[in-house]
C-alpha cells in the first residue's frame, strides 16, 4: 500500500468543503463538513465516523450531502468499498406524499 497516493485529490476536495462551509444552513451540516476537512487531512476514521453522526442527526434538510467510503458493494469479507459522494436536493411536496 502506498500512503498518500491520493493528497493531491483531498488537498483539491478540501479546498471545497472549506468554500462549503460558508453555505451549511445548520450547526451540524458545519460539523459534518468540518469532520469531512479533518478526516482527508489526518485519515482518522473515528473523525469521519463523526462526520457521520452529524449527518445522520440533521433531519431534514432541503439540500443533502454526503461523501466517504460508505458502503461496501464486491467485497465478500466487507474490507473494500468505493468511495462515493451525492448531494440530493429534496422535494418536500413528493416526500410528504411517501
Amino acid at each position: 500500500m502506498i500512503y498518500g497516493e491520493f493528497s493531491e485529490f483531498l488537498k483539491e476536495s478540501n479546498s471545497y468543503l472549506k468554500e462549503a462551509l460558508k453555505y451549511v444552513a445548520n450547526d451540524l451540516q458545519k460539523k459534518m463538513v468540518e469532520d469531512y476537512i479533518e478526516h482527508y487531512e489526518t485519515g482518522s476514521i473515528e473523525t469521519h465516523k463523526d462526520s457521520q453522526r452529524a449527518w445522520v442527526k440533521d433531519w431534514g434538510p432541503i439540500v443533502e450531502t454526503n461523501q466517504g467510503y460508505i458502503e461496501t458493494y464486491i467485497d465478500p469479507e466487507n474490507a473494500r468499498a468505493y468511495y462515493e459522494g451525492w448531494v440530493a436536493i429534496v422535494d418536500k411536496v413528493k416526500s410528504e406524499r411517501f
